[in-house]
């Protein structure tokens, strides 16, 4: 069935809040669709932020009770821009992307 559609889209329950600090975790659910449509049920999304120095951040997400939703906890580690970005975790490695978000901006404690 993965191959027959090797495409997914990734939503995002909400942002980081403007005014999060680093250092506070950040609860989000991803949503994996194949074709838009579809919940997939075997996705293993992750999280991936990147602070301006270029370092990399990765955060596993684990399913929920939902069919096509994964709750990732992410935390900053320091005050500064980080890119926002979503690995899909498409089940066949040739078809999984990495999604890109607004970069989000963390303050100090």
């Amino acid at each position: 069935v993965a191959q027959a559609g090797c495409m997914a889209t990734v939503g995002l329950s909400a942002r980081p809040k403007p005014g999060l600090a680093a250092g506070t975790p950040w609860f989000v659910t991803i949503r994996v669709l194949q074709h838009g449509r579809t919940p997939m049920s075997d996705a293993k999304p992750e999280i991936r932020i990147r602070n301006a120095a270029g370092r990399l951040f990765t955060f596993k997400a684990r399913p929920t009770a939902t069919v096509g939703s994964y709750r990732a906890r992410v935390v900053f580690p320091r005050a500064g821009r980080y890119s926002l970005r979503v690995y899909d975790g498409f089940p066949v490695a040739e078809c999984a992307r990495v999604h890109t978000f607004k970069s989000v901006v963390i303050v100090a404690v």
